[in-house]
């Protein structure tokens, strides 16, 4: 939901946070005021080049000076907007600096910015559990070391996880912790409210969500009406809470990330009754969100975390020695009895840190041991997946009719060890049924869903029905259950192969080409979607002479490794030629695809199916 949008927010808090200037410590120099308010002006502007080049001079200023809760912001500040904007990897490695930096050099105001840096990263990559645990040890670390720093950049961005978590109290009681912070900023008071208009919407509470969204903006009003990174994203829920759709769906226009922006205009328009439209923002969304995880900087996360916990068990046994140092110190003039005593006393102490030390010890060697077993059970799961595969591969034919009056071929390479997509075809006497799908989402889920859908088929046309019926009860099997919200698009057709007439039924599939040319069809409904959905069939004449391609969208969304697409054009126009028979058409196609991405990787799966008839 505003996932996104607090990221940017959060980051903008850690530079606000403190006297009401964009750094904590007051009086700053001049020229490193300058160059603060400069970082801050390209991080808002999202000018790269110059916020990283504005960072680099202020650390370079502060890293040996006595400004040095400014340097380790600054550094904070710096892995945050790598690992959001510029590259996953290189922020956590970014972040792992200002811990190792911090533990060299002793310092709590370090450990307490590179905890907090971890705890953002982690809830940019949706570890929602491992984030409130940083959080919170990063209010400790406030709470013992810097009295004086802010708490509501933490306070908010629990109320995020909670939010997520769908426990609208638990974000009601961190905003108002967030609101009680002696010396709140502006943007943090207006955040907090923010918040709030969320809970308000999510709760169904409509006089609520505009009781919280007046009082903010009597708060922007007050302060110069800065809305913060949440301004536009609060404006689209005001819209959507008046059910002023058209109004909400212009702004958002204005949102900045591509995640919100695509799940707002999925809801607007299934509010609106767009299913169409619905339906392609959803896809959209879930391929952004696709794109967001990444498992070697959550492997990096998670190293991190465990540097930090044993260097927090080091820290503890290193203030408990020094305070009994001191306990000796004060009691040198005593007598020889109690000396002895504390002596002993400091032994057994020592002893329990030893143990405890070990204890750790024990625990990172269970770890590895742990990370050994699971690189053992990723090795048996990539087999089984292999094997899964030559599973998938067997359910589709491989064997075509032999014919005067028909010519057909069909092939599918999926992106991953298994795919969504699926072509099918059945001859009985002189009807050729066949089909095509591309299932929604990849891997695994998407291909126990493709095998339910085949074996569905391969049963519904056994009774010779015509396509639309084929349609309309597939759709009625797959929606009952479909807690996970999956849908398949499929071309359905129906072949007379004496007549040469075809009937058919698109079911949000993309059109085919029949002579080389875009068909024409009705916009039904993905398979799987809504129950009540009744499918609409249509017709060709006469198929004798033609060519009928049918394909799924990896080919024409299959992109190299600039980012452009295969594109409807160049489909189109390999399809104008002659190549012969089906098998060398569908090959062609496919050769020219792989030679267009080169080295980039897969993105989809790759589907076509060719028909001639004579």
């Amino acid at each position: 939901m505003a996932r996104i949008v607090y990221l940017m927010f959060l980051a903008l808090c850690l530079l606000l946070t403190g006297s009401g200037s964009a750094w904590a410590e007051e009086s700053l120099p001049p020229k490193l005021q300058r160059l603060t308010d400069e970082a801050y002006r390209c991080y808002s502007a999202r000018e790269t080049d110059n916020f990283f080049e504005a960072i680099k001079q202020v650390k370079s200023a502060t890293e040996f000076s006595g400004y040095q809760e400014t340097y380790y912001r600054a550094c904070s500040y710096e892995a945050i907007y790598m690992f959001e904007y510029v590259d996953r990897k290189q922020g956590v490695t970014m972040s792992h600096a200002i811990y190792h930096h911090a533990k060299d050099n002793d310092s709590n105001i370090g450990m307490y910015f590179a905890t907090f840096t971890l705890a953002s990263i982690r809830e940019m990559s949706g570890n929602n559990d491992m984030a409130e645990k940083s959080f919170r040890e990063a209010l400790e670390l406030k709470e013992k070391c810097l009295p004086d720093e802010s708490a509501a950049p933490c306070y908010l961005g629990l109320c995020e996880i909670a939010l997520r978590k769908k426990d609208y109290e638990q974000v009601q009681v961190n905003a108002r912790k967030a609101l009680d912070e002696p010396g709140i900023i502006p943007m943090n008071q207006i955040t907090a409210w923010s918040y709030k208009c969320l809970v308000r919407y999510n709760l169904g509470d409509s006089l609520g969500f505009e009781d919280a969204y007046k009082e903010r903006a009597q708060l922007m009003a007050e302060f110069g009406g800065q809305g913060g990174l949440f301004g536009e994203l609060i404006n689209v829920y005001q819209a959507k809470n008046r059910k002023q759709w058209a109004l909400a769906l212009k702004r958002t226009d204005k949102l900045i990330h591509q995640q919100n922006r695509c799940a707002q205009k999925a809801s607007i328009y299934e509010h609106m009754g767009n299913l169409e439209q619905a339906l392609y923002w959803q896809k959209k969304t879930r391929e952004v969100m696709d794109s967001i995880q990444s498992s070697e900087a959550r492997a990096q996360m998670a190293e991190f975390d465990t540097e930090l916990s044993l260097t927090y068990a080091e820290n503890d046994a290193k203030e408990k020695e020094l305070a009994n140092e001191r306990l000796m110190l004060w009691a040198g003039s005593a007598i020889a009895v109690i000396i002895i005593a504390f002596l002993v006393f400091i032994v057994i102490r020592r002893r329990m840190h030893m143990k405890r030390l070990q204890g750790v010890h024990s625990k990172l060697q269970e770890a590895y041991d742990q990370l050994e077993a699971t690189t053992k059970a990723k090795e048996r799961i990539e087999s089984e997946l292999r094997i899964a595969r030559e599973i998938q591969k067997r359910m589709l034919p491989h064997v075509f009719p032999r014919r005067r009056d028909v010519d057909l071929y069909a092939m599918m390479t999926p992106a991953k060890e298994v795919g969504g997509d699926l072509y099918g075809y059945a001859l009985i006497d002189d009807l050729l049924y066949f089909c095509v799908g591309d299932v929604s989402g990849k891997g695994v889920p998407a291909a126990l869903f493709m095998a339910e859908v085949t074996r569905m088929f391969r049963t519904l046309v056994d009774g010779k029905l015509p396509p639309k019926t084929i349609a309309t009860r597939l759709n009625h099997a797959l929606v009952e259950d479909n807690e996970q919200g999956m849908f398949v698009t499929m071309f359905i057709g129906l072949i007379n192969l004496k007549t040469g007439h075809m009937e058919y039924c698109n079911a949000g599939h993309n059109p085919p080409l029949l002579d080389g040319e875009y068909m024409k069809m009705e916009s039904n409904a993905p398979i799987g979607l809504w129950s009540e959905v009744e499918y609409e069939g249509e017709e060709v004449d006469d198929m004798h002479g033609k060519t009928l391609f049918v394909y799924t969208d990896g080919i024409n969304e299959a992109e190299n490794s600039q980012h452009e697409q295969f594109g409807d054009e160049r489909l189109q126009a390999l399809l104008k030629q002659d190549w012969g028979s089906a098998r060398q058409t569908s090959e062609s196609v496919h050769k020219a695809v792989e030679e267009f991405v080169g080295d980039a990787e897969p993105s989809d799966d790759l589907t076509k199916m060719c028909i001639i008839m004579n």
